[in-house]
């Protein structure tokens, strides 16, 4: 049976994953299961999920490394993850602190500016295997752009993403990993 996980940090999020399964958790729990922790310290068994998704969050992980260790503990052996993130395109000196000058979450520090190498690698140093890197940018941010135009002039910094994008200083990624079996 393929069983998989969410761990939400937030209990708003939390809510919000169980409200949107609330179908398949009622008739198939076993097969899915939402709670709250931090992908740094997942509060689950060893080699217990075949499957991790982390949409969207990988920017926010204080400790990329840690994630990754977490992650490799609680898949089961052939188990995959799929992460899908903004990073930095590279580590070129003062990289990181270009998403700053654009974008107020990076400024704020709720979003951290990595190269997707850095995830890539935190996963090789846990002991995943067939990591790959892959840019989605051009499928992503054109698209979030026209969508964010309905509420945000552009120059504003919700806007500031496409621009990053364009600039090359911020990409969108897909990376995948496989625990060995």
């Amino acid at each position: 049976m393929t069983r998989c996980g969410g761990v939400p940090i937030h209990p708003d999020q939390l809510e919000r994953a169980r409200d949107a399964q609330a179908g398949l958790l009622a008739t198939d729990g076993e097969r899915l299961r939402f709670v709250r922790g931090a992908a740094e310290r997942m509060p689950m068994a060893d080699g217990e999920f075949d499957a991790l998704i982390s949409v969207e969050a990988a920017q926010h992980f204080p400790d990329l490394e840690a994630f990754a260790a977490e992650a490799a503990r609680v898949l089961r052996p052939g188990g995959r993850l799929a992460v899908t993130s903004f990073f930095t395109v590279d580590d070129a000196p003062g990289r990181t602190e270009e998403p700053a000058r654009l974008l107020e979450t990076y400024a704020n520090g709720l979003d951290i500016a990595r190269p997707v190498q850095a995830l890539a690698d935190a996963f090789t140093a846990a002991g995943l295997k067939r990591v790959h890197v892959e840019s989605i940018g051009s499928d992503v941010w054109p698209g979030w752009d026209l969508w964010l135009a309905q509420w945000w002039a552009p120059g504003t910094w919700p806007r500031n993403f496409l621009r990053a994008y364009e600039d090359h200083v911020l990409d969108y990624y897909v990376v995948t990993a496989t625990r060995s079996a």
